[in-house]
């Protein structure tokens, strides 16, 4: 003659074998739970005891031996005033308070988004977000329930229609046009996430982390955006092209110009190289200074040619020809006497008798 041998819960555990399980139930059956049987909660996890309906006790990490002591809120629904000597029935859920990396969102079909060139743009858009469990009894009342397993695919359509209708109004508080997207993901995918940071607390869950991966335009869009690209790169490489062959012709002209007798002077005395920077930048200033270089460096009788309004006179002390005008001798440093009523040749500076018509010296005619 047989008979039936009720079963008595003495350990209460939950191994997560699993890498999407959120809440877990205890497996009870007909078993029940003895006074002094052992709960252990892993890291990572919290254990709740639900009576007839109700949140009895809430156990985080950690191991506990089932006393009155350890379930009071247990006690005052069950009415132990002295404790409980008998079994128990209590279920028993297992909540996964770990990170939930790399969970995917994006628009099943395109969205409109305002754009200040456009009007309004159809664009799609994906991305990875990461969440975890922060209020275990906000999330197993309102989100859970009585279910005896809760996985991310129970949950995870409901998070992708929170990001998804925050979306567009982000982007449009924004102010970005279409063109600015691409390079502006960082600062989108910030202010998204504090936008639907309060629709994941409500259900006391936390957004962790949250990117987006890419915004996809209209095809039409996407090929005009190219094409202006490309029309600008090759402007910018035409543009590089002039400027090169016009420093070369400039280049050019210079290595010409130096040639000149009068100009080489200027190369021996180390200006070559430096005046060649220069003249690529400002050719014709460069000319000009040099031409003035050039009349400096030359001989007396050449710079009275490049300056043939200028009439010379030559020093008593030393003899140099000097300017009409001059107090002091360049060359002596004697003073010059103002000439007294003397004429002087304005070609070569040789002093003319007065009532002379041409200078005996280089025979020009004396006005």
């Amino acid at each position: 003659m047989g008979f039936f041998k009720k079963q008595f819960l003495d350990a209460i555990q939950w191994l997560d074998e699993s890498s999407n399980t959120l809440v877990y139930m205890f497996p009870m059956e007909d078993q029940e739970i003895q006074s002094g049987a052992q709960l252990t909660v892993r890291p990572g996890q919290v254990a709740i005891f639900v009576d007839q309906g109700q949140i009895a006790d809430v156990f985080g990490p950690g191991m506990y031996e089932l006393t009155t002591a350890n379930l009071p809120l247990l006690a005052d629904l069950k009415h132990w005033s002295f404790g409980f000597k008998s079994p128990f029935k209590s279920d028993v859920y297992f909540l996964n308070m770990k990170e939930f990396l790399d969970n995917k969102w994006g628009t099943n079909n395109p969205i409109w988004i305002p754009d200040s060139q456009y009007g309004q743009v159809q664009v799609r858009a994906h991305g990875t977000y990461a969440f975890k469990i922060e209020n275990p009894v906000v999330f197993f009342t309102q989100v859970a329930g009585t279910k005896s397993r809760y996985t991310l695919e129970n949950i995870r359509e409901q998070l992708r229609s929170f990001i998804i209708n925050k979306f567009a109004d982000i982007i449009g508080s924004l102010n970005v046009t279409v063109v600015q997207l691409a390079s502006n993901y960082i600062e989108i995918g910030e202010a998204l996430q504090d936008a639907v940071a309060e629709s994941f607390k409500a259900l006391g869950l936390t957004l962790t982390h949250f990117t987006i991966s890419n915004i996809g335009l209209p095809e039409e869009i996407e090929k005009t955006l190219k094409d202006v690209t490309s029309m600008n790169m090759l402007g910018s490489i035409q543009n590089e092209k002039l400027s090169k062959i016009q420093i070369l012709k400039q280049l050019d002209i210079m290595e010409q110009a130096t040639k000149n007798p009068g100009m080489n002077s200027m190369t021996q005395s180390g200006m070559g190289l430096g005046m060649g920077m220069q003249m690529a930048k400002s050719f014709a200033d460069n000319m000009n200074q040099m031409n003035n270089v050039g009349a400096q460096n030359g001989t007396p009788q050449q710079q009275a040619q490049a300056t043939p309004q200028g009439a010379m006179i030559t020093c008593k002390a030393c003899g140099h020809s000097i300017p009409q005008g001059s107090k002091f001798c360049p060359e002596c440093g004697a003073k010059v006497e103002a000439p007294t009523g003397k004429k002087f040749c304005s070609q070569c500076g040789n002093e003319v008798a007065s009532g002379a018509k041409f200078c005996p010296q280089c025979g020009n005619k004396v006005s």
